[in-house]
């Protein structure tokens, strides 16, 4: 029992791992991590799919070059970790010639928003007078 008991507390690290840190922030995080890891499944099946056509990019040195970054900045976005802005999301379309972001707006919506603020500017305006 005692060999047993000591062969573990030579395994054991007096060391904190962080691993609570680490689910704290995936949990407060998961929304964007989720959509950042859609984005790099998407960025990889665009890769292998490239690959099997011999297109370009087909292959994450090929993207970097595309993107004009360096193959460690696409090794971290095909981790789905990494926070991307609209800028990243726009050129990763442009090189791989796919749609991540759709571009179309409707234009009923931009209406009735706008219809939305001018009531409510409007019932504003008669609060402050009164």
């Amino acid at each position: 029992m005692k060999n047993n008991l000591d062969k573990f507390k030579a395994l054991v690290s007096e060391e904190k791992s962080g691993w609570l840190d680490k689910a704290k922030y995936r949990q407060e995080n998961q929304d964007w991590l989720d959509i950042s890891f859609s984005i790099a499944i998407k960025i990889l099946s665009v890769l292998r799919a490239n690959k099997k056509k011999a297109v370009f990019p087909k292959n994450q040195k090929e993207l970097a070059e595309a993107l004009n970054c360096t193959p460690q900045y696409v090794s971290k976005l095909l981790k789905g970790t990494e926070k991307l802005n609209i800028e990243t999301i726009s050129k990763i379309q442009k090189a791989l010639n796919i749609v991540i972001i759709e571009k179309g707006i409707d234009k009923k919506k931009i209406e009735i928003i706008a219809q939305n603020e001018s009531i409510f500017n409007k019932q504003k305006s008669f609060i402050l007078k009164t």
